[in-house]
């Protein structure tokens, strides 16, 4: 074998090497936050002083979480008449496994039952509107 068979042996090896990495990264699934990141980091601020709210506040949502349920339990000051809000479930390894809740206290709580998600660790995000001051608080959990 002379020299200019071994020089095409080595380009063509280091060609297939690319052509394989590249597609190989094509086919990885590349995944955002949520499909509309960008529209939410517009909007950070506004989660930035609903964080500082709830924060700051001396009334506030508790969670508790045993192996079938979370309970959430809100304090009475907080369920004025245009309270609304939402339970966000957000699991960062896989977005498809987000569960969203709307808040629907019956005196002072409200129960969320586990048996359908699967285990592992959840982000709990509460997001509520209570005399037109908007909270927002997020915590970790671990679903059994």
């Amino acid at each position: 074998m002379n020299f200019g068979n071994k020089i095409v042996i080595l380009y063509l090896g280091f060609v297939s090497l690319i052509v394989t990495l590249v597609t190989l990264c094509y086919k990885q699934d590349v995944e955002l936050v949520s499909s509309d990141y960008y529209a939410q980091e517009i909007q950070f601020q506004d989660k930035i002083d609903a964080s500082t709210n709830a924060r700051t506040s001396d009334y506030s949502i508790e969670h508790a979480v045993t192996n079938k349920e979370i309970t959430l339990t809100a304090d009475s000051v907080l369920l004025s008449a245009d309270f609304k809000g939402t339970v966000t479930l957000f699991r960062p390894s896989d977005s498809k496994m987000d569960v969203t809740y709307p808040m629907n206290f019956s005196k002072q709580q409200q129960i969320i039952e586990t048996k359908d998600l699967t285990r592992g660790v959840y982000k709990l995000q509460l997001s509520w509107v209570s005399n037109q001051k908007p909270y927002f608080k997020e915590e970790v959990i671990f679903i059994n």
